[in-house]
């Protein structure tokens, strides 16, 4: 009995490893821009690097996620994922040797692209080859792995970029990912489970149809600021760093790595959701993070401050993400992957409006007052999307 549960926690444990491995490195290929745009921009002679390094990738990444979702849930979940990870790989590779901006921004929205086949495909997959006590921890491994991914792919691109140029980020990267490719083919397997006969426009018909839920549109919208205050803060911060206390990059990086342990809740919000429900743990990590990014605001000159309460921010988003998965997996079956895949179009559509937030010019300050409403309307949101939850 005791080999048999050793023999089962062994079998959970391998596609949760190689899934969080490859989430850290899909994810950062989101965030690794960050800290690329002075670079990336001396070395074509400027232009709109923003637009093509961050936001390229972004809503690339957000309109994948309404494709791959109800292909993975017509055809399976290994199928789509593999090919799409290998796509993802050779784009990646390819951003090394890319001769203009504008070939850089067609690279990253391919990039962007085959990147979303993996969230809602790797989330599914999880709920669906585990049993449901270990799949729980599993989504919160994996919303863990997501969220440090924001971190530290900016702390990798900046060191790589600083030791070797810029480069070297995509071209370890790809090599990275190609990695895992192999991984996948070779040590996971196809998960059993329950499909609904139809046509493939039928699944995408299916996930049309979560849009007339009330319980998932609320929510949606709400979803769409968690990575939108993320990101802006994250590209607003190294520039006021800078600016207000005159450190350099490498000074910037310890800043970024400071939000780490605000991501140490992930891991058991599966746990915490079990007992006190999705709703009230998105409502609960939407306010953690409204108060973080006002209290940033309100920092000051005071770096010691600023960086403890960018840890506050970071905690409430590392609630929201994972209550928010379970939360439209839930409310979206039988087609999980496809209220997954609505999940992350959502998500990263905001995303994918954060890099340009910083552009309007109000100052950090304002900024952050701006952000933490936002996440508050997100909060009453969820709130009334479910009352008898």
């Amino acid at each position: 009995m005791e080999t048999s549960t050793r023999e089962r926690t062994a079998a959970s444990a391998t596609p949760v490893a190689v899934l969080a491995g490859g989430a850290l490195l899909v994810l950062s290929q989101l965030y690794a821009t960050i800290p690329l745009t002075a670079p990336v921009g001396a070395a074509f002679g400027g232009g709109n690097v923003s637009a093509a390094l961050g936001t390229a990738f972004a809503l690339a990444y957000a309109v994948g996620f309404l494709f791959f979702g109800p292909l993975s849930d017509h055809y399976g979940r290994l199928r789509v994922l593999v090919p799409g990870m290998a796509v993802l790989a050779l784009a990646t590779a390819a951003l090394t040797v890319a001769p203009s901006l504008e070939v850089m921004a067609l690279l990253r929205a391919v990039q962007g692209f085959a990147a979303s086949c993996f969230a809602p495909i790797a989330l599914a997959y999880l709920m669906e080859a585990l049993p449901p006590r270990r799949s729980a921890a599993a989504i919160g491994v994996m919303s863990t792995a997501f969220l440090v991914a924001g971190i530290l792919g900016q702390v990798y691109a900046s060191s790589v970029a600083l030791a070797w140029g810029w480069e070297w980020v995509f071209g370890l990267a790809g090599a990275a990912l190609a990695v895992v490719v192999v991984l996948m083919h070779t040590l996971l397997r196809e998960p059993s489970r329950d499909v609904a006969p139809g046509t493939l426009g039928g699944r995408f018909a299916q996930m049309a149809r979560l849009l007339g839920r009330r319980r998932i549109v609320l929510p949606a919208v709400a979803h769409l600021g968690t990575l939108l205050a993320f990101v802006a803060m994250y590209s607003a911060l190294g520039p006021h760093l800078g600016a207000e206390f005159g450190l350099d990059e490498g000074d910037i990086i310890w800043v970024r790595l400071a939000g780490l342990p605000g991501m140490l809740v992930a891991p058991y919000a599966g746990t915490l959701v079990a007992r006190f429900g999705a709703t009230r743990m998105a409502v609960a990590g939407f306010t953690i993070a409204a108060l973080g990014a006002g209290a940033e605001a309100l920092a000051g000159g005071s770096l010691w401050l600023l960086t403890l309460t960018t840890v506050v921010f970071v905690t409430g988003i590392a609630t929201v993400i994972p209550a928010m998965i379970t939360l439209f997996g839930e409310r979206a079956l039988p087609a999980r992957a496809a209220g997954v895949a609505l999940n992350g179009f959502v998500l990263f559509a905001g995303a994918s409006l954060g890099p340009l937030v910083p552009l309007l010019g109000w100052g950090f300050g304002p900024l952050m007052l701006a952000l933490a409403g936002c996440l508050l309307v997100s909060a009453a949101l969820v709130l009334v999307s479910a009352p008898a939850e």
